[in-house]
């Protein structure tokens, strides 16, 4: 089930973009004058090591990549994403499962009356069943069908991007490099079990819930507008722009930024540099607001004494 507007409306989907998707050369990046990109490279290591900074929803005309994903997707023997695809059935189920109330509870009793009352005038839920015509079109219903789902999944669900301009996850950059990687040979994994990633979201108090669900619903700019700066951002490898557009998030609640973004990367960082040593030829695949920002994962592990080149 997700869920859709039923008037226009804003949203806020920055979050949902971002953050719940090669040839080594050693020589400067002038030689090959590659594009400017979310991809950097770790230069004072033996094997090649690629940071690698994705979108979780693009359309079909964002490709070809820039020339550096390919180039890191060719050269790494081992790709790691947040979490491990190969385990993509049991995290759906998980999260799912966490999204509901147990029973006995719902939505109703768990966010501000106004609010509720705004989501059953503006909200419709659509139930896709698993046993209809692939064709067939989801069955549209009150809001009241969905008031067992908690308000962070509902925020992530107010706005299907793939109605207005045909992007979604499986055009992001995860299922891209995911599918290529399968076909090529490479191995796969997570920086992050199943369980733990769930959590980013499952386990978020009421409130924290419904403060995501009001910046759903709440921004004054329109939602594509927002999706089409930070795609051109994440293009043109322009970090300080993806920090910028989540600025309004941080500074209404930077405790639950912190948890989407900052306290993650320092969870990560012992386990990249663990990769490091390895010596095996690596990608780490996170979302692009992993990599920018003053606690980014690149500034980490700066900190820790590697020199990082964005390609």
């Amino acid at each position: 089930m997700f869920l859709r507007i039923q008037r226009k409306t804003s949203v806020r989907i920055t979050f949902l973009l971002f953050g719940s998707a090669v040839l080594f050369a050693s020589a400067a990046r002038g030689a090959e004058a590659l594009p400017k990109c979310c991809v950097w490279r770790v230069t004072n290591v033996k094997a090649p090591f690629y940071l690698v900074g994705s979108i979780h929803v693009l359309s079909r005309k964002d490709y070809p990549l820039p020339r550096p994903y390919e180039l890191a997707l060719k050269d790494a023997t081992r790709l790691l994403f947040e979490f491990d695809p190969n385990r993509a059935p049991e995290f759906e189920k998980k999260l799912a499962a966490a999204a509901k109330y147990p029973p006995g509870q719902n939505i109703r009793s768990k966010i501000d009356p106004k609010l509720f009352a705004w989501l059953r005038e503006n909200i419709s839920a659509v139930n896709v069943e698993h046993n209809r015509p692939k064709k067939s079109p989801g069955r549209v219903a009150e809001f009241d069908t969905g008031v067992g789902y908690k308000p962070w999944w509902i925020a992530q669900h107010l706005v299907d991007p793939r109605n207005s301009s045909n992007m979604s996850t499986s055009h992001g950059l995860d299922n891209y490099l995911v599918s290529r990687a399968r076909k090529m040979g490479k191995e796969i994994g997570g920086l992050e079990s199943v369980d733990e990633h769930v959590a980013v979201l499952g386990r978020l108090s009421d409130r924290d819930s419904e403060i995501l669900l009001r910046g759903a619903v709440g921004r004054s700019e329109p939602g594509q507008a927002e999706i089409d700066r930070m795609r051109k951002a994440w293009r043109n490898g322009d970090t300080a722009a993806l920090w910028a557009g989540d600025a309004r998030s941080r500074k209404e609640a930077p405790w639950i930024a912190a948890r989407l973004v900052d306290d993650r990367n320092v969870k990560w960082i012992p386990r990249i540099e663990a990769e490091l040593k390895t010596g095996k030829p690596t990608a780490i695949v996170a979302g692009a607001l992993h990599f920018s920002g003053p606690n980014s994962v690149i500034a980490l592990l700066q900190a820790r004494g590697y020199k990082i080149e964005q390609l």
